[in-house]
């Protein structure tokens, strides 16, 4: 390796002593540079610092002790040496200004070149130390600056001489300045300034000690503290090297470390399952939770002593199964099995047992930990459960009604045989996951629409636990009527339904023979009351009529003396002419002629008058029907029986002194009011007494008479307030209402 050349700059601005120094100086191998004004020195000092300058006290330009100021405050310029030379400026005043404004040499012109080189030499000797020494300082400065610790240096009073940058960090300031000369007291808590006394100065080496540190902020930091004594040249004490690492994070980590184990012990003694380890070859059990004690019965230092214990409690069925298991299974990860095992009282307990191996870092297993849970109450509900799924099915299968079970959108999730039967002839996969819209009639979809997306509550469409009667389209598209149920499933997440459907055709033609045989009634006795009335007229009205006549040919037969007998005659002719009125009339009340020859207005005006004439009772008729068209004669029929019963129930039983009847249209329906301002009644009383004792009969034949044409009758009365009796009848052509 060459050695360096050493380069020197001469300024001066005596052409005759720049070549006498550079011819001396070059002879000796330096590199030698000119300069003969202190501006120009500066620009070449800058452009390319040599590493010593002889430079002249006097220039032309400048004192050559302001170039020597200028040099030595450019920190780029640190390792250029200066040496004033003088001849001139040769006092001792002189000499110490030169040197504090910085200049490393003062040189007396004039000086032989012999002294001149030797002083060069050994000014360039002492510039190559310092730079070497500068250099390694600098080496140490960055070597401290990247190490991750905190390192500080401290006099033997205590004070901070130098810290790093990790350190300033560390306590939370912002530059060393803030921190040099510091007492390293006022970082310590009180409580731990004796410690930190004691144990470095008594032992005069700490490695490895953990110190609590105060931040700038007096937040509290963790450390990890190394020191030793450091000596001066005699051997005493020049103060302490520091090294200090901030351990919060650890003691952190630490912390939740003990924690998280404290947690697991917490978990573990207290939970209800027993929680195990044990070695790879199950031959030590490293640790059992309390909960062993309360399902084996027995104690966990038992199995401890004997980590075989837990086996020999299984029940004998089941003991070979699991401990070719556990020998197999669970250093696998395959390892879930449910055993019995007796307890010392004998008692059995339902076990689920899982394992899971624990690998090294290798990836082999050398520990097995798992989890045992008494299962015991959970085996009896699946076994209920079972059972109800069981008792489920049967009922399924047997049940003569369709049950399907549809989830919130209406999707068929499950049905039954019968259910089957009724809509798929017995294919089950065509409406499974199919929409029960399918068995809803169109007409009808938008309605039970609505109740599916209110979940049947009763806002909308059909609601839970109502019935329902509405027409199903079998698997072919033909009808049958069917009553629907239905209730809410209550489980968790969206809501399911179970709709019961039964089919009530047969129920519905019952019904419709019941209703219809109050009118198979009614017309036999309109065509029996006929067929008295025929009889009436003309039998018993022509028999009397003939009685009638011969008595009063008898009567006038007689002699006038035979008086007495005339007088029986005639007053027996008037009682025949009376008995003869009451049988037409009975005859017209059975089945009035007016009625199937005029209709029913003129009937029921004729009705009314003959009840004026009859009774005191004002019976006041207004009847605002079509003129030109007569209703059907079975409504007529109705309308007027109901009209007889009304008005001959007031005369009974109402004591009333009027009654008005309105006949008219109303809203497409055949609107018949009567009212009376008689005494009234109790409706809940004649129920009772109907029940009792038959009464109420009348009412029952006009509500009878009415439902018969698909109307109704409404009978409202109070006592001594009157009766009002409504009676509304559809009519297929109404006119404008009344």
């Amino acid at each position: 390796m060459l050695n360096r050349i050493n380069s020197i700059l001469i300024v001066d601005d005596d052409e005759h002593v720049r070549l006498l120094f550079s011819d001396c100086l070059r002879e000796k191998g330096f590199e030698v540079r000119e300069a003969e004004a202190g501006g120009q020195a500066l620009e070449m000092i800058r452009k390319q610092p040599p590493d010593l300058v002889l430079l002249d006290v006097r220039l032309p330009d400048m004192s050559g002790v302001e170039v020597c100021r200028e040099i030595k405050n450019d920190p780029k310029l640190t390792d250029v040496f200066v040496a004033l030379c003088s001849g001139e400026a040769t006092d001792t005043g002189a000499k110490i200004g030169g040197l504090e404004m910085g200049a490393d040499e003062y040189l007396i012109k004039p000086f032989g070149i012999d002294e001149l080189q030797a002083r060069v030499r050994t000014l360039l000797r002492l510039r190559d130390t310092t730079a070497a020494l500068r250099a390694s300082e600098e080496h140490y400065r960055r070597l401290i600056d990247i190490l991750p610790d905190a390192i500080c240096l401290i006099s033997p009073q205590g004070r901070i001489i130098s810290i790093n940058s990790q350190g300033v960090e560390m306590l939370g300031y912002d530059n060393a300045n803030e921190l040099l000369n510091k007492s390293v007291l006022d970082l310590i808590p009180a409580s731990e300034r004796a410690k930190a006394d004691v144990s470095i100065l008594n032992n005069r080496f700490v490695r490895i000690v953990e110190y609590t540190m105060l931040k700038k902020n007096g937040e509290a930091v963790n450390v990890e503290l190394s020191a030793t004594v450091t000596s001066d040249k005699e051997g005493q004490t020049a103060g302490l090297v520091c090294v200090a690492r901030d351990i919060t994070e650890r003691k952190q980590a630490e912390q939740v470390l003990r924690d998280s184990e404290e947690r697991f012990r917490q978990l573990a003694d207290n939970i209800r399952e027993v929680f195990w380890m044990t070695d790879a070859k199950k031959n030590v059990m490293i640790y059992v939770s309390p909960a062993y004690e309360d399902i084996w019965g027995r104690t966990v230092e038992s199995l401890y002593d004997s980590p075989h214990d837990w086996i020999n409690a299984i029940h004998a069925e089941d003991r070979a199964r699991i401990l070719e298991a556990a020998l197999t299974k669970q250093a696998a990860g395959k390892y879930d099995e449910v055993y019995r095992i007796q307890r010392p009282d004998g008692s059995l307990r339902w076990i689920q047992d899982r394992a899971f191996p624990i690998q090294d870092e290798e990836g082999k297993v050398y520990r097995v930990a798992g989890v045992a849970e008494d299962i015991t109450e959970r085996k009896q509900v699946w076994d209920a459960l079972r059972e109800n799924e069981a008792r489920k099915s049967a009922i399924m299968r047997v049940a003569l009604d369709a049950i399907i079970t549809i989830d919130d959108t209406g999707r068929i999730i499950e049905l039954n045989a019968a259910a089957e039967s009724i809509f798929t002839h017995l294919r089950t996969s065509k409406l499974v996951g199919e929409n029960i819209m399918e068995i809803i009639p169109p007409s009808l979809r938008p309605w039970f629409q609505d109740g599916l997306a209110n979940h049947f509550s009763g806002e909308k469409g059909p609601a839970v636990g109502s019935r329902i009667e509405l027409p199903v389209l079998r698997a072919d598209k033909s009808r049958f009527y069917a009553e629907f149920t239905i209730t809410r499933i209550k489980l968790k997440g969206q809501p399911t339904f179970t709709v019961y459907i039964r089919d009530i055709t047969q129920r519905k033609r019952a019904e419709e023979e019941l209703r219809s045989l109050p009118l198979r009634i009614i017309k036999a006795q309109e065509v029996e009351r006929s067929r008295v009335a025929r009889e009436l007229h003309d039998g018993v009205n022509q028999i009397i009529a003939s009685v009638k006549m011969r008595i009063r040919n008898a009567q006038e037969s007689l002699p006038q003396f035979q008086a007495a007998t005339r007088e029986i005659l005639g007053r027996c002719d008037g009682l025949l002419t009376k008995a003869l009125e009451e049988n037409r009339r009975i005859a017209h009340n059975l089945h009035p002629a007016d009625l199937n020859n005029l209709g029913f207005s003129a009937a029921c005006e004729s009705f009314c008058k003959e009840f004026r004439s009859r009774t005191s009772m004002d019976v006041q008729c207004r009847i605002k029907l079509p003129a030109k068209d007569r209703l059907p004669p079975g409504i007529e029929l109705t309308l007027f029986r109901i009209v007889q019963e009304a008005i001959n129930n007031i005369e009974k039983y109402a004591h009333a002194k009027t009654a008005k009847l309105q006949i008219g249209l109303q809203n497409g329906h055949i609107r018949l009011k009567i009212q009376d301002d008689g005494k009234g009644f109790d409706p809940k009383k004649i129920k009772r007494d109907k029940k009792e004792k038959g009464h109420g009969l009348g009412l029952a034949n006009m509500r009878e008479r009415a439902l018969s044409l698909g109307g109704n009758c409404e009978i409202v009365s109070l006592p001594k307030k009157g009766t009002t009796i409504t009676v509304r009848i559809p009519y297929a052509n109404p006119a404008k209402p009344a």
